[in-house]
């Protein structure tokens, strides 16, 4: 099994942020922290898991990058969005699902 190391954009941890933010909003703080630190967790899953996720076949996906693939986080709520590059996963977006249409 090959071992990727991963690049967070900017933009990936904005998204962190105003999951955090909604999170506050509506619980607490702590969960906050909490489910970001989950996620950050699953972002750092594509090390190992990059290789056997096929590429997306969505076009709100692809418009990221031409062979972006995505991971759905465990709750289903969210997907990670990322690409291959080389040595390396470059994670590019994180999308609410039901953002995802076509």
């Amino acid at each position: 099994m090959r071992e990727y190391s991963v690049k967070v954009l900017d933009t990936v941890f904005a998204d962190i942020d105003d999951i955090a933010d909604f999170i506050i909003r509506v619980s607490t703080a702590e969960h906050a922290a909490k489910y970001a630190q989950e996620l950050g967790a699953e972002i750092m899953s594509l090390r190992y898991l990059a290789d056997i996720i096929p590429e997306s076949r969505y076009k709100t996906i692809k418009r990221y990058h031409p062979h972006a693939k995505q991971l759905r986080t465990r709750n289903k709520k969210l997907n990670i969005i990322f690409h291959i590059e080389g040595d390396t996963v470059i994670v590019d977006k994180i999308l609410v699902a039901k953002m995802i249409i076509d």
